[in-house]
């Protein structure tokens, strides 16, 4: 997907993309010639910089489809406790009418 783009990390300086599965990105930086894997596409978010304007686009497309997909699943969530409470109250309720 980026294999062979360059990037920039905060801490670990310049290096360049080895493989990218959409999920993970590992990089393999100049400094030490370390290699690491990080999470796609967050890892962009503060840390991590492309070189070239086009994938950075491409990234920053990712992390705002990212984004609607957390917040879709925040609300189902909120959505889910909210019945599972409402569910609860009317155990409740019932059991109180059932004892008396």
């Amino acid at each position: 997907m980026f294999e062979n783009e360059k990037v920039k990390h905060v801490k670990f300086g310049e290096g360049n993309v080895v493989e990218c599965d959409g999920t993970h990105i590992r990089i393999l930086f100049q400094c030490e010639n370390i290699e690491k894997t990080f999470t796609y596409p967050t890892v962009f978010e503060k840390f991590v910089r492309f070189d070239s304007q086009d994938a950075q686009d491409r990234v920053t497309d990712d992390l705002n489809t990212a984004k609607e997909e957390a917040a879709k699943l925040e609300n189902l969530r909120k959505l889910f406790m909210a019945e599972q409470a409402k569910k609860r109250k009317l155990e409740k309720a019932a059991k109180a009418t059932k004892k008396r």
